[in-house]
């Protein structure tokens, strides 16, 4: 399970922990919803954000999803939010460059 960063911890609190996710693991059949569960390990599910929104816990929203098709899943976001960190420690350790990009 991918660790929760502090800004979204009141979204994952005993609701979601009691509720929500076992719910959502229930109508997924404890299985992964992209694959089935057809890889050679079982691996633990992760109930996913299809929007990607933490603060949406409608049903229709919610997806049972193993490790490898939830990273799939948010792929796209998680490469932009790199590049977009990357840059600005780059840009921080050089200071000449950040100054002129001003």
């Amino acid at each position: 399970m991918m660790p929760i960063p502090p800004e979204l911890r009141k979204y994952y609190g005993t609701k979601w922990r009691k509720w929500i996710r076992p719910a959502a693991l229930r109508r997924a059949n404890y299985k992964c919803v992209r694959c089935f569960g057809h890889r050679r390990s079982p691996a633990p599910l992760e109930v996913a954000h299809l929007d990607q929104d933490p603060a949406n816990m409608a049903d229709d929203n919610l997806a049972a999803l193993c490790r490898r098709c939830h990273r799939a899943h948010d792929y796209a976001a998680w490469a932009r939010k790199c590049r977009e960190t990357r840059s600005a420690r780059k840009d921080a350790a050089r200071p000449l460059l950040a100054e002129e990009a001003q």
